[in-house]
């Protein structure tokens, strides 16, 4: 049994998350998110005061994006520990996950490009900064699938010592179903659906890194144990 690459892979998942958020917040000041009300002239000052701040939190974001896919690995892992010969839901999670690695990317890419070059128009810099916060709060789809197969293969489990307890399978319905909300954020500029409001972003933020800290544990038990076994 490979104990150590899956604690390795299961570690990834909260350094990614530390990383990803020491780029947002302190370093590139992302965090809380721009106002979507806030007009071209603020939105391009800016990036044009913090531009290299930008680009290093940006840097730190996609190293944390990176991270994510070996924790989607160990998920899997356990989960085809579950389903035996045939772990459709184990790869319905790599695949989801995987996706979302690349949602995850993407606005990274985009918020770069709007710090690579700040003098452009003030208008085009919103633009570039509209793109980037929908593609980052926007997508609930791919996590909304990963968190709806992982739920469905932890309450399937019918073995006497689950590999995961059966809690964590509604855990990963609830918050899936908690991130639905966000994909609401294209048809407000404030309020509680906005990318910056409640459920646009704070409830799917928090219950994100809820999510992110138990499965974190429930893998830790779970490598512990096959470890045990073998």
């Amino acid at each position: 049994m490979n104990r150590n690459s899956q604690l390795i892979c299961a570690w990834a998942g909260p350094l990614g998350i530390a990383l990803s958020g020491i780029g947002l917040w302190p370093i590139a000041h992302f965090f809380p998110p721009h106002l979507p009300s806030a007009s071209a002239t603020t939105i391009a000052a800016l990036y044009q005061q913090d531009t290299n701040m930008i680009r290093l939190g940006m840097l730190l974001l996609m190293i944390g994006a990176a991270l994510w896919a070996p924790f989607i690995a160990a998920i899997s892992i356990q989960l085809k520990r579950i389903e035996g010969a045939s772990p459709v839901m184990a790869y319905t999670q790599l695949a989801a996950g995987a996706i979302g690695v690349i949602v995850l990317t993407a606005p990274v890419m985009v918020f770069t490009a709007a710090a690579f070059r700040p003098e452009r128009a003030p208008e085009l810099t919103q633009l570039l900064n509209d793109l980037g916060w929908l593609l980052l709060v926007m997508p609930f789809g791919p996590a909304a699938v990963q968190l709806l197969a992982i739920g469905l293969a932890i309450l399937a489990d019918t073995r006497a010592g689950p590999i995961f307890p059966r809690w964590l399978g509604f855990f990963n319905l609830w918050v899936a179903t908690l991130f639905v909300p966000a994909g609401l954020v294209t048809f407000f500029k404030t309020g509680p659906f906005a990318w910056n409001g409640l459920f646009g972003f704070w409830i799917p933020a928090a219950v994100f890194g809820a999510w992110v800290a138990a499965m974190f544990l429930a893998l830790l038990r779970a490598i512990g144990e096959q470890a045990r076994q073998h």
